[in-house]
């Protein structure tokens, strides 16, 4: 599954450097030290907090498909320690300084676009001073404070930084103030010419700067690490009361409206800030119709009910609503989809299950493109699915003891949708799966935790 560029918030922030010290007439190499090369462990030195799940996806890129020999002796060092995200935390833009000589030789941006990266090369002074700054300062010898400023969001797409050095005198006035300015930008912003990692430059790409070319895999760029998180993580998620904490809402809320509604649905909305924040939203309710899903930007999971009268398992319209789930989350949400239903069973005994996507996989494409359905629209496909399903649950219910998780399993054998159902207080989850795609196959339970 694909998804289209979104464009990120723009983030802006002052970074301010206070340093205590002996009077210098200019920052030179007497404010210098060596320092000796990175390790191969990441180990941040920042002085503000940084996406490190970001930063160290960008190095495994790097360390897989970069040649070292060629870039070191051509650039220098990546000394990803010092690598900054500059308040964003949706794994989306890092710079990261070039040494080369004992010295900043140039910034390297890398920034992502969907399941791609992309690295840039910045040569601006004032860029190199600060992380000149940074990196080679000898804090022991100082007093550094590192303050970041309010927002602004006047410079769309850019990130202004203001950069302070405040010496003091040995008698304790104050001495001479140095100060510089300089703007970082996301790829909305000004085009950043392509660097090489390796000795071929077709790799680049990206909708910024220049050489567009088809990296591994084609698109340029280079592929970001999968972030699909393992499903039975996603179901601990739901469940943490410092997450998701769902268990009540489904106990008290869902329970009470399907023991009081016979038809129609309730329904609970998730949504996820870059920063991991989870926040809920009730739903309205239905009367007789399948509720709405929301999706979009930070919603990325929902909750909903089926009512008495129907078959108590998801409809193949809800393996829908999971995908625009997906296809419409924000960035920092990719991989994180899942769609809960709480619902009734034939013996009146509350269940709770999960479908979620449990690799990228392109089921919902192979559905799209299929010649049966070729020129029809979503809508005309999830209706013909949902007949082929009911029909399915329709013959399933005329037996004694009907098997709708087996049909589901069933449906979807070899897809990439799992199914996941939640023990009886709502505790923890289980996987349920078929050996094989044949009527009556038997259903296997196996526990998450």
């Amino acid at each position: 599954m694909t998804k289209r560029f979104i464009s990120r918030l723009c983030f802006s922030a002052v970074f301010t450097f206070l340093v205590q010290s002996c009077v210098h007439d200019e920052v030179n190499s007497n404010t210098l030290e060596t320092i000796e090369a990175p390790s191969s462990a990441y180990a941040s030195k920042s002085l503000w907090k940084e996406d490190e799940k970001y930063i160290k996806n960008v190095m495994k890129v790097f360390n897989e498909y970069a040649d070292r020999n060629y870039f070191t002796s051509n650039f220098g060092t990546v000394y990803w320690d010092y690598a900054l995200t500059f308040g964003t935390f949706n794994e989306s833009y890092l710079e990261v300084p070039v040494i080369k000589n004992n010295k900043v030789s140039f910034i390297m941006v890398v920034y992502r676009e969907n399941d791609r990266v992309f690295f840039k090369r910045k040569e601006d002074t004032a860029s190199d001073e600060f992380f000149n700054a940074l990196v080679f300062n000898d804090r022991s010898k100082y007093k550094i404070e590192a303050n970041n400023g309010a927002l602004n969001t006047a410079a769309k797409g850019c990130i202004s930084t203001v950069t302070t050095w405040t010496w003091t005198n040995e008698d304790g006035s104050a001495g001479p103030t140095f100060q510089y300015t300089t703007i970082s930008c996301t790829p909305v912003g000004p085009k950043l010419p392509c660097q090489s990692v390796d000795p071929d430059d077709a790799n680049c790409g990206g909708s910024v700067g220049n050489n567009p070319g088809g990296g591994p895999g084609g698109g340029g760029g280079y592929p970001y690490p999968s972030q699909v998180l393992h499903p039975c993580q996603k179901g601990k998620d739901l469940l943490d009361p410092a997450k998701g904490n769902v268990k009540t809402l489904i106990t008290n809320g869902m329970y009470n409206y399907i023991n009081n509604s016979s038809t129609g649905e309730a329904g609970i909305y998730l949504k996820k800030d870059s920063a991991g924040n989870i926040t809920t939203e009730v739903a309205p309710y239905t009367a007789g119709a399948a509720l709405a899903i929301q999706a979009g930007g930070t919603y990325y999971s929902a909750i909903h009910t089926h009512p008495t009268d129907t078959y108590p398992m998801f409809s193949w319209s809800d393996i829908y609503a999971l995908y625009t789930l997906e296809m419409k989350a924000a960035s920092y949400n990719n991989g994180q989809s899942s769609l809960t239903l709480v619902c009734q069973d034939d013996n009146g005994v509350k269940q709770t299950y999960v479908i979620m996507f449990e690799n990228i996989g392109q089921y919902m494409e192979d559905i799209f493109n299929n010649p049966e359905n070729i020129g029809c629209t979503h809508e005309q496909i999830k209706k013909r699915m949902d007949a082929t399903l009911k029909e399915k649950y329709e013959k399933e219910s005329e037996k004694t003891n009907p098997d709708y998780e087996s049909i589901f399993l069933q449906m979807n054998f070899g897809t990439n949708v799992g199914l996941y159902k939640a023990n009886s207080d709502i505790t923890g989850f289980s996987k349920l799966q078929i050996a094989s795609n044949i009527p009556n196959a038997l259903v296997q339970s196996i526990n998450c935790n």
